[in-house]
């Protein structure tokens, strides 16, 4: 048997320690990152939807930064968040929002929020859908851009 030097002895010992505590962290961050998307998966927006309108798919998703999603038959549709006035059709006071448009509405912004514009969302799916008419959306809808 070979003669193991104590230089040996702690070289091979570093290296089971680097070893074991890689395989440690690798362990706690794939069980952290398995922990941080069950949370999540299940806080869904109860404004969010998934339903067919005149023969289309339509999906919505509200999420937290504003930054909300919306498919047309399976093709996302970039939308643009943009602060405006609206002026109310039911005679109730001007105010400023927070609208969104697309490359479809793009001047008839639609306003979503929290208390009394929360089916905003739907109401743009819904609205984009009418002025789509038969035809599809483009890949090139998703294309986001900026105001």
């Amino acid at each position: 048997m070979a003669k193991k030097s104590r230089r040996d002895i702690l070289r091979y010992s570093a290296a089971g320690v680097v070893t074991a505590a890689t395989a440690a962290v690798g362990v706690q961050g794939a069980t952290a990152a398995t922990s941080a998307a069950a949370p999540e998966a299940a806080a869904a927006d109860p404004r969010d939807f998934d339903e067919v309108y005149k023969s289309k798919k339509i999906k919505g998703k509200h999420n937290p930064d504003g930054k909300h999603e919306l498919h047309i038959n399976n093709k996302k549709l970039a939308l643009t968040r943009i602060n405006t006035l609206f002026v109310p059709e039911d005679g109730s006071p001007p105010h400023v929002g927070v609208g969104y448009i697309s490359a479809i509405n793009h001047y008839d912004p639609v306003e979503i929020n929290d208390t009394t514009h929360r089916d905003g969302l739907k109401k743009l799916a819904r609205k984009v859908v009418d002025i789509l008419g038969d035809a599809e959306l483009s890949d090139q809808a998703a294309q986001e851009h900026r105001h």
